[in-house]
């Protein structure tokens, strides 16, 4: 879309029909609600990797286990990893892209409310990385999200050196390492085939219906 496209698809041509501060304030507040939403679903990932993390350094560390339970253990808690930190890499990405969608929408709306404030950024005059102790443009998101795919290859790592260290290759396969190797596979690969919005451009076909109430 053009920025005249996009303009009079909202309706603020010259015929206006849109309220630019609405839709100014409801940019922003989606956008706010898009930011919080990050932080919850970063929170909830952290948990469930960090008792994949305990899992795992745990059975390591126990002593009364047999070698067969144990190698299993390591394996199955490495691989939840993998699928659970897999899962939170994607996440971050998602709401980043969401993030960015309001935030270009905040960028063309805000000059026709209250100028260009948002898109207009102020920095110290002395922006340098090695003042330690001052500010620097980093951006959260990213870091985040590159923490999380750092969090992916440490426990790819785990679940490889595990395989490598407890398990035989050859033939026939071990049924638990093949089964958990394979889930895990298809866990990521259907996150990924199928955890991508169909929202992102075209048109959608929605079935309706109205319902009727009468007092007989």
């Amino acid at each position: 879309m053009t920025s005249d496209e996009y303009k009079k698809a909202l309706g603020l041509g010259e015929a206006t029909k849109t309220d630019p501060k609405k839709a100014l304030d409801l940019a922003l507040e989606i956008r706010k609600f898009e930011i919080e939403l990050y932080w919850k679903r970063a929170t909830y990932f952290w948990a469930f990797i960090t008792v994949a993390i305990a899992g795992y350094v745990t059975a390591l560390a126990a002593k009364d286990l047999a070698q067969g339970e144990k190698r299993e253990a390591l394996l199955a808690a490495s691989c939840v990893g993998v699928v659970f930190s897999v899962a939170w890499y994607f996440v971050n990405r998602a709401s980043k892209f969401w993030q960015e969608n309001w935030e270009k929408h905040v960028d063309l709306l805000e000059d026709a409310v209250i100028g260009p404030v948002y898109k207009t950024i102020l920095s110290d005059e002395n922006l340098h990385f090695w003042r330690l102790w001052a500010p620097y443009p980093f951006s959260v998101s990213k870091l985040n999200q590159t923490l999380s795919l750092f969090i992916v290859l440490l426990f790819l790592l785990l679940a490889a050196t595990t395989l490598w260290k407890y398990f035989r290759f050859g033939w026939p396969p071990d049924p638990f390492a093949t089964a958990m190797v394979l889930l895990s596979l298809g866990a990521v690969w259907t996150l990924w085939w199928k955890g991508r919005t169909g929202s992102t451009g075209g048109a959608s076909r929605v079935h309706a219906e109205r319902r009727s109430t009468e007092i007989v």
